[in-house]
């Protein structure tokens, strides 16, 4: 149909290789394929390696897992030594004046205590542990008391009972060992029944 309209001449041959010779030449550079090469033995090289440590890390993390529970316990730091207390002199019209400091130290030391059973000790068990969050809370309730009590003889019985509810904590940490301890006793030879 249209065979017979020329637009511009290109209908004919020798007009069009005409405009084919007329075009600039064209080369690609030559570092093209050697810098392709490069980026495939790149990407070769990280799927290769993928494909090997993905699984090797994953049987690592299983082993880990399956091996973690036979690992030795670390027995647990003894308890701090209970300081006596001394009665503190009380002046006429006066009552005594707590010693919130040393109150605030023994708590401190008691806090590291049951920290480090936490941490290095062993697991609890599902009632003791529901003990131990229900001790934390109340700790919790206490320090909260403590930042609002301007009262000093209300908080040196409010450190006073954070430490004996750490000394509860620390016990209850204690228990696990306890229990082994006492499987390994063996019953004396002379038995009374």
């Amino acid at each position: 149909m249209h065979d017979g309209l020329d637009h511009h001449g290109m209908n004919e041959e020798a007009s069009l290789a005409a405009a084919l010779r007329a075009l600039p030449a064209s080369t690609p550079p030559r570092d093209t394929w050697p810098a392709l090469a490069a980026r495939v033995r790149r990407r070769r090289a990280v799927r290769k390696t993928v494909w090997f440590t993905l699984p090797a890390a994953f049987a690592a993390c299983i082993a880990l897992v399956m091996l973690w529970p036979l690992a030795p316990q670390r027995a647990p730091s003894p308890a701090p030594a209970r300081v006596a207390q001394r009665p503190q002199p009380a002046f006429a019209g006066s009552p005594a004046a707590p010693d919130i400091a040393a109150l605030q130290a023994r708590s401190r030391q008691w806090q590291t205590w049951v920290q480090n059973l936490d941490d290095n000790g062993a697991p609890l068990n599902g009632g003791a542990l529901a003990q131990a969050v229900a001790l934390q809370d109340r700790i919790g309730l206490i320090d909260l008391q403590l930042s609002a009590s301007p009262d000093r003889i209300v908080s040196a019985s409010l450190w006073q009972q954070r430490i004996e509810l750490l000394q509860r904590l620390g016990a209850l940490h204690l228990q696990p060992y306890a229990v082994a301890d006492h499987a390994n006793h063996k019953p004396a030879d002379t038995m009374i029944l």
